[in-house]
């Protein structure tokens, strides 16, 4: 595990990122600043925390724009499809985590991978869900057509609709 930074340390960051961000103030006066104040930090220390807030705040918006086209390309669809997404997303960021790490340091490992395998198979119970309710629908359809006397080629196009096919 890498050491702790100065700005962590000393629980500066949200103060950095303010004089930097608000106030406006570059790295060197903010160094000033904080050294005037007591503080033993660095202008390195206080770049590789702006910088690590910056990427930070790109992969939030990054996410957050992911999400708003989830939400609108899913509004119209029931709420497993949504669900499966959502699934699908947290399993992704949590390999991405995973494939990132570059050494197992935890207090508890197992419960990462604990949580990775409750994510597959919820995402699998969504599946199976998904899979049934299609096939009860097919089912209806057939039955509800072939009372009804729709033709068959016409309940085969359905049926290829639903399983996009």
């Amino acid at each position: 595990m890498g050491r702790k930074s100065k700005a962590k340390m000393y629980d500066l960051v949200n103060r950095i990122i303010h004089l930097y961000e608000k106030e406006k103030m570059n790295i060197k006066d903010i160094e000033s600043l904080l050294r005037s104040e007591g503080y033993d930090i660095s202008k390195s220390s206080i770049h590789r925390t702006i910088k690590t807030h910056q990427e930070l705040a790109i992969e939030y918006r990054k996410i957050a724009e992911e999400t708003k086209g989830l939400i609108e390309a899913l509004k119209e669809n029931p709420a497993t499809d949504l669900m499966e997404a959502v699934h699908t997303i947290l399993t992704n960021k949590i390999f991405e985590f995973v494939r990132q790490i570059e050494s197992i340091d935890f207090d508890d490992p197992v419960e990462l991978t604990q949580a990775v395998s409750r994510l597959s198979k919820s995402l699998e119970s969504l599946q199976k869900y998904r899979e049934e309710r299609l096939s009860k629908a097919v089912e209806k359809i057939e039955k509800e057509g072939k009372s009804k006397n729709i033709p068959q080629e016409f309940l085969d196009m359905i049926k290829r609709e639903i399983y996009g096919i």
